[in-house]
């Protein structure tokens, strides 16, 4: 039962359980093995650099959206697709392997903080993951960002090319003249290469 204590307007409040020095010892001394944090690295290095071959690919989706140029676009799509899924089979390979190292550890179901899996280790390997996870996280932000941009871009030339084809339907298609009636014959060059009708 909780302790109770009274401040000084004399109202009762609950004492606040802390955790012991015990407790913070027993958690330190009980430290990933090193073959396990070498694991985890490989998994962040290989993540992160799934993650910068998806943002070399949303590099040059914006540079072909800008360009116009369709079959790069296509291209570069069917690679997006090709990779796409091992990025997520990367995150999901370093998640579960971190659920993996916090039930060793004993810190509860669920996936841990790879922070709190290096508390008190010393081990060089621990100082290079702590570098691999800044590194990963700033190519996760940087894809995160060059994605909405693109989306934004696509947004855009979905605009302009909903509002070239309403002014082609307006000024051609809908051309009172009939200029696609049946008795409209081809021309050696029309405007724009379309069916004109003769004089």
């Amino acid at each position: 039962m909780a302790r109770i204590w009274r401040s000084r307007q004399g109202r009762p409040r609950p004492e606040v359980p802390v955790r012991s020095r015990a407790m913070k010892v027993e958690i330190r001394q009980n430290s990933p093995h090193e073959a396990d944090l070498q694991r985890l690295a490989e998994l962040l290095e290989n993540e992160e650099s799934q993650y910068r071959r998806l943002l070399r690919l949303a590099w040059r989706q914006n540079s072909y959206m800008k360009r116009q140029d369709v079959d790069r676009l296509e291209t570069n799509a069917r690679e997006w697709n090709r990779y796409l899924p091992l990025a997520n089979q990367a995150r999901s390979a370093r998640e579960k392997f971190l659920a993996y190292m916090g039930g060793n550890l004993g810190l509860g179901a669920g996936q841990p903080e790879i922070q709190d899996l290096l508390v008190g280790t010393r081990s060089p390997i621990a100082r290079r993951i702590a570098q691999l996870l800044v590194v990963m996280k700033g190519t996760a932000l940087r894809l995160a960002r060059q994605n909405e941009l693109n989306r934004a871009l696509a947004e855009f030339c979905l605009d302009l090319v909903r509002e070239e084809s309403e002014i082609f339907k307006r000024c051609v298609l809908d051309d009172p003249s009939g200029c696609y009636g049946e008795d409209a014959l081809r021309a050696d060059r029309g405007p724009g290469g379309v069916l004109v009708k003769q004089a």
